[in-house]
């Protein structure tokens, strides 16, 4: 829903800085479209941020590093079962 929101804000201010044009459809329809364009590639930008992070953690699981390090960190109660096996 955050896309939504900021095109959806977008759509809002440039209504607002454009009142006459806001009175046509087809300028309504075009903002709303290139509005939701600019919120889409600006939430795409902090995906690609992303990338790193998410290399790194598929190496980790790769690896099976991952379920170790979070069976280490985990303070909640094994279950029964588990305890056994360990």
């Amino acid at each position: 829903m955050p896309a939504l929101a900021g095109a959806a804000t977008e759509f809002f201010r440039w209504k607002f800085s454009h009142p006459h044009e806001s009175e046509d459809p087809s300028a309504v329809w075009g903002a709303a479209w290139r509005a939701g364009a600019r919120a889409a590639v600006r939430d795409t930008a902090h995906l690609s941020d992303m990338t790193p992070l998410l290399r790194e953690l598929l190496c980790l699981v790769e690896d099976g590093r991952v379920e170790d390090v979070l069976r280490a960190t985990d303070r909640r109660p094994r279950p029964a079962d588990e305890e056994e096996d360990a």
